[in-house]
């Protein structure tokens, strides 16, 4: 597989995984959402700061991680000094709108209908008041 095929296919890997929508942080758990809020405001953590700031062990920071990485929220690469993982918020892609089929076709008619005449009755009152 050359370079290009292998570029594509993690473009297209990372385009799959879904991440999370400001919705769904609504809906998490009160800790859990405190959690992704502070890793936001981080930029990262990796997972003994994510234990620390829990106030719980590792292995605790760690299963809840692992459960917000099964569900695409967050994602993790090595730390540089590769004694831990380092974990950042994975937010959703925005879908993009598409256009009401007729859309065009009504603005093209609204367009070509000529417009009422303005009613001048009531225009008159409103001067002479």
């Amino acid at each position: 597989m050359g370079i290009f095929d292998h570029i594509q296919q993690t473009i297209q890997t990372w385009e799959a995984q879904e991440g999370i929508n400001p919705a769904e942080l609504l809906e998490l758990p009160p800790p859990v959402r405190r959690l992704m809020q502070h890793i936001m405001r981080q930029g990262e953590l990796t997972g003994a700061a994510v234990a620390e700031f829990l106030g719980e062990s590792h292995a605790y920071a760690h299963a809840i991680l692992n459960e917000l990485l099964g569900k695409g929220y967050l994602e993790r690469e090595s730390c540089r000094e590769g004694t831990d993982w380092v974990y950042r918020v994975r937010f959703a892609h925005k879908r993009g709108r598409e256009i009401p089929v007729g859309l065009w076709s009504a603005l093209e008619q609204r367009a070509q209908s000529p417009s009422p005449p303005p009613d001048r009755e009531n225009d008159d009152e409103s001067a002479d008041a």
